[in-house]
């Protein structure tokens, strides 16, 4: 009988106009939406190369030890996922336009924006009038008139409309993948398959969760106009309000300075107030036990290298003096580095506080949960920031080891030879971003992903029990 009803229902969604609505919405969304992201990727992929390109043979030319800091500023490559999934938007901080601004202006719909708003919706205009449409019109109470039980009525028109869901949905995302793969060439491997098999989990469950909660209504209400301004009025909640509404809640309750505000006072403490604190003291080395080499400020660079050249003494004297001087600029970059790690750490601290209280806020709508779990599978959310900033500070200690090796080395050849002098680091380490395992993703959607099936079994129970208690007169 079970079979007999999710036939039933799947054909009398199959002829109603608004599958044919939903397979036209759910195809072109999709599949245009890869396509243009698709280009975008490439353009990304292209600018990115172009700029580490560039960053390499500019210290390749240019570098030197005491700004290379600036100078290898690591570039973030797009993610291989980018068709599906922008997730954080990193360029959000940019203070120019590079090409054209009207990209900035308006928002991109990716795979989890459709999902997460349009397929939503749709579910809730499909479901809405399950149960109060066929009142209406009289097919409720006829079914009921036969042996046919309330619970295999309503269990047949879930799984139908689930399905009826699903396929139109599966379609548009199988051809965005195709074109996906024709267009960049995508590669099938384990962390892909992963990814695409956990996007699309999440994107059922998702959607699944919305239209028990339109059944639910449905089965609460009297006729199909009452349903569907409730289930709309429940869908501006969860999805439009709460996960919009928790961050500010949160700065408001665990108030933290601005990110700007805290690099600028980095920049003075680490850059600013480093160089005049070593000007100072080294004035006072120049004032005090190497007062013999005072006339050295006044003495061109070539002055300096050809007294350096013939005059034994000065140049032992004179070594003596760089060696004190980088031992102190060493602990000067020590000490002005241990107030700035400080200042992070504080700083990294109160934004874990402030973004777990606005994470747990936004998890009472399932639209968070879906975010945050889509997100994380595809390493494009929360989670992959820490691992690519923790990756980083590692190449950024092992590249610091080795431009220090370096200066050293070419210190011991010329006395003479400075920070700012150019340094050959054609030998340098590279950094390379290693994304992490599907296994350590799993545990990172383990949460959202439970709380989003509980959120489905929650509306699903509530809509089994309130038909189960409907009034079909």
């Amino acid at each position: 009988m079970l079979r007999i009803l999710i036939r039933k229902e799947l054909l009398d969604n199959v002829l109603n106009l608004r599958f044919t609505a939903l397979c036209a919405v759910a195809i072109v969304l999709l599949v245009s939406s890869i396509v243009v992201l698709t280009e975008q990727y490439r353009g990304e992929m292209d600018e990115y190369y172009n700029r580490v390109s560039t960053q390499d043979t500019f210290i390749d030319r240019y570098g030197h030890s005491n700004r290379i800091g600036w100078m290898s500023v690591l570039a973030r490559e797009p993610s291989r996922f980018h068709p599906l999934v922008l997730g954080i938007d990193r360029d959000a901080a940019q203070e120019n336009f590079v090409n054209n601004p009207v990209p900035a202006l308006l928002s991109k719909l990716d795979f989890v924006a459709i999902v997460a708003i349009i397929m939503s919706l749709v579910a809730i205009i499909l479901s809405h009038n399950a149960v109060s449409g066929e009142r209406e019109d009289g097919m409720l109470k006829l079914m009921l008139s036969t042996s046919i039980s309330r619970s295999t009525i309503i269990l047949g028109k879930f799984i139908a409309g689930i399905i009826t869901l699903s396929v139109p949905f599966t379609l548009g995302i199988l051809l965005g993948i195709a074109y996906v793969v024709l267009s960049i060439g995508f590669s099938f491997d384990g962390i892909s398959i992963g990814v695409i098999v956990s996007l699309l989990v999440l994107s059922f469950l998702y959607m699944t969760a919305f239209y028990a909660l339109g059944l639910l209504f449905s089965a609460r209400s009297r006729t199909s106009d009452v349903a569907i301004l409730k289930s709309l009025f429940a869908w501006v909640v969860l999805v439009l309000v709460l996960p919009n509404i928790s961050p500010f809640l949160a700065a408001q309750i665990y108030t933290i300075p601005s990110r700007a505000k805290i690099e600028r006072e980095l920049n003075k403490i680490e850059s600013d107030d480093r160089d005049q604190i070593i000007r100072e003291r080294m004035q006072r080395k120049l004032q005090g036990e190497f007062s013999d080499l005072a006339s050295i400020q006044s003495m061109s660079r070539g002055d300096l290298q050809k007294k350096i050249e013939t005059d034994v003494t000065f140049r032992e004297r004179f070594a003596a003096f760089r060696k004190v001087q980088d031992e102190l600029t060493r602990q000067v970059n020590v000490e002005q580095k241990r107030i700035g790690n400080a200042i992070r750490e504080d700083f990294g601290n109160q934004s874990r506080k402030q973004e777990l209280l606005a994470t747990t806020l936004a998890s009472l709508s399932p639209l968070s949960n879906f975010v945050f779990a889509a997100t994380d599978a595809a390493d494009v959310g929360l989670e992959s920031d820490e691992e690519w900033e923790s990756q980083a500070g590692r190449y950024d200690r092992s590249f610091r080891e080795y431009v220090d090796k370096r200066y050293g080395e070419e210190k011991d050849r010329n006395p003479a030879f400075t920070p700012n002098d150019y340094l050959d680091l054609r030998g340098r380490p590279r950094f390379q971003f290693q994304p992490p395992p599907m296994s350590v993703r799993y545990v990172r959607i383990l949460i959202p992903t439970a709380i989003l099936a509980v959120f489905t079994v929650l509306f699903f129970a509530a809509a089994f029990v309130s038909f189960l208690r409907y009034d079909v007169r």
